[in-house]
């Protein structure tokens, strides 16, 4: 069997390609090309066409309307869709700009044939001044402030003076004045900012448009933040008075939404159902083994925060399967420093605490081997005697529906002392407990069912929603029909029903129009009705008019390193003819053998048989043996 060489033209339909040039112009470019690659091709070779940007698609609409750009993902696409076959060329016809996915550079090991890149787009560099990224946490609570930190680029644009500003809604709420330094410059802004009243609440954030810029979408990004109105109940036992309890206490009282109550000596309460997070300071103790509380029913689903110190009785607290056991090895304790793990994700903290923290004095940790359940992740490692290692030193996770978090270490009161003495502010130490405890404190329902979404969603991603139900032990049920009705701003209804998943709910509504939503949900369990109520936003995708200058550079790289060449539109011809040249562009042919064994032929094993037999007859008729 011969197969015909495989020949894959893959464009790009990211709206970077048109976001700095004449629209009109490209299309004609592209429709120039696709008319002699198919005029060349079309006859002696197999001939494919995909699409790509945020996805890869086979014979897609080449519109120039997809949000990001993911050439990594066309890769992938390509190499497990035509797994085997004889690929004679990739004729790749892009910008070379990817926002979305790894470098296509760095994937030279997963490409088996060459790739013919034609580059379009423009290279030249323009003066352009755009917001890169804007880093905030998505809940807050009313009456507190939160942190933004705005990343911003600047090109052909040194000396001049340009105002970035921060809106909610019409109102400036920040601003600042940026003067680049040289003609490539970046620069990441921090603002905190206050959350107000309860809702979600949009923002802008502007850099003012410079003489002659000629992009000036990427002058402007959005973000929302869900503000939530509920106080914050804190309550903090110890074993006696510790400073570690007055650097927390400080820190919380500062902010509105907090109302701290501390016990330093039995008796403690024993209903946490008043508060959303009780943290337990050394506790348990050799005699306080706070499993009589820890394991209250009432108590089942209270957040917890331990601080682990020199009056914690380990046994104990692995005895409580929180989430996380401790094995004491010989020695007592030992000094760990804190070490940033970058891939945390359960909030987020800016880039000046990540300097500062790993500049702390030690805590005093347990010398230990430490085991975490799956569900937790580490925010901090600990740095002993600065050899990094993969023990925690601060770790949060959820464990059957409630948040548990662990400091594992005593003295983080030097923290705040060392905060101030170094940066004259105690900002980055106070931000690293609030966010820690507005995460654990955050309880996201107390009934039978519970709501999970994100305030915020992006025009191209889905809207998912997840929900858990449970009967009056507090069992996960999947036995009940839950429903739901999204409203968007013009009251218009969309009604879905969720689908049981494991032992939850999930409902994918796909992609909503941009704007704000509300919705109801609800689920009958026995003669109750639990109704759930919230909204979210859906918010513009500007990704690809960030950057909007051509990357033929990646382009000719990847060319090169699989054996291709780059080229220009008004090279077509020439890529058609070194196309052609190539020898990877030639028929394969394919040889099948067939064994069959010889019980399967019946007509030949019995003429087999009778030969034999007669052999054997005739020797023995004449005596031959």
């Amino acid at each position: 069997m011969v197969e015909n060489p495989l020949i894959i033209a893959a464009w790009d339909n990211s709206g970077s390609i048109t976001a700095n040039s004449d629209s009109v112009q490209i299309s004609n470019e592209v429709v120039d090309i696709k008319e002699k690659l198919a005029k060349e091709f079309g006859g002696d070779y197999h001939l494919l066409d995909y699409t790509f940007g945020q996805k890869t698609e086979l014979n897609g609409n080449l519109n120039f309307a997809e949000k990001k750009s993911d050439y990594s993902n066309l890769i992938f696409t390509l190499t497990n869709n035509h797994f085997n076959e004889n690929i004679g060329a990739l004729i790749l016809v892009g910008d070379g700009i990817y926002n979305q996915g790894k470098n296509p550079v760095n994937l030279q090991q997963d490409i088996a044939f060459p790739v013919y890149s034609i580059g379009l787009g423009d290279t030249t560099e323009i003066t352009d001044a755009r917001i890169q990224g804007v880093r905030a946490n998505r809940t807050s609570f009313s009456g507190n402030r939160f942190p933004v930190e705005i990343d911003s680029r600047f090109s052909k644009l040194k000396g001049r003076a340009l105002r970035l500003t921060v809106h909610e809604g019409k109102e400036e709420v920040a601003q600042t004045v940026i003067t680049p330094s040289n003609n490539d410059y970046f620069q990441s802004q921090q603002f905190t900012l206050d959350a107000g009243e309860p809702g979600l609440k949009h923002f802008s954030v502007t850099i003012e448009v410079a003489e002659n810029e000629q992009n000036t979408r990427n002058n402007t990004t959005h973000f929302v933040v869900n503000v939530l109105d509920n106080k914050q109940k804190i309550l903090i036992l110890s074993d006696g008075n510790h400073p570690d309890i007055g650097a927390i206490k400080n820190t919380l009282e500062q902010q509105k939404s907090y109302d701290v109550s501390v016990f330093t000596e039995e008796p403690y309460p024993s209903n946490f159902a008043d508060f959303n997070l009780v943290i337990l300071n050394q506790l348990p103790t050799s005699g306080k083994s706070m499993a009589n509380i820890v394991e209250n029913e009432s108590n089942q689903r209270v957040s917890l925060l331990f601080i682990v110190g020199s009056k914690t009785f380990l046994p104990q607290l692995n005895a409580l399967a929180q989430g996380a056991v401790i094995n004491p090895l010989a020695g007592s304790a030992e000094e760990a420093q804190a070490k940033f793990n970058p891939s945390y994700a359960s909030f987020s903290l800016n880039e000046n605490f990540r300097e500062v923290a790993e500049k702390f004095p030690p805590l005093m940790v347990p010398f230990a081997n430490y085991q975490l359940e799956a569900e937790f992740n580490t925010l901090l490692y600990q740095r002993i005697k600065n050899i990094e290692t993969g023990k925690p030193l601060i770790a949060t996770g959820v464990l059957n529906g409630k948040k548990i978090g662990f400091i594992f270490g005593e003295g983080i009161w030097r923290w705040r002392l060392n905060n101030y003495f170094q940066n004259q502010t105690h900002t980055q130490f106070n931000e690293l407990i609030s966010q820690l405890i507005q995460y654990l404190s955050l309880r996201e329902n107390e009934d039978n069912f519970i709501m999970k979404f994100n305030p915020v969603y992006s025009e191209i991603d889905p809207v998912v929603l997840n929900a858990e139900v449970y009967n009056d032990v507090f069992e996960r049920i999947t036995t009940e029909e839950v429903t739901i009705a999204i409203r968007n701003e013009q009251g218009n209804d969309l009604d879905f029903t969720f689908d049981i998943r494991g032992n939850g709910y999930h409902l994918n509504a796909g992609n909503l129009p941009v704007g704000n939503y509300s919705f109801v949900a609800e689920v009958t369990i026995g003669n109750n009705k639990y109704t759930e109520t919230g909204n979210f936003a859906v918010t513009s995708v500007n990704i690809e008019n960030i950057e909007t200058r051509a990357n033929h550079q990646m382009l000719y790289q990847l060319a090169s390193q699989t054996g291709g060449k780059f080229f220009t539109p008004n090279q077509v011809d020439q890529a058609i003819e070194e196309i052609k040249k190539s020898n990877k562009l030639k028929p394969q042919s394919h040889f099948q053998e067939m064994v069959t064994e010889l019980i399967n032929l019946r007509w030949m094993f019995f003429v087999v048989l009778v030969l034999l037999s007669v052999e054997w007859f005739l020797r023995k008729y004449w005596g031959i043996y």
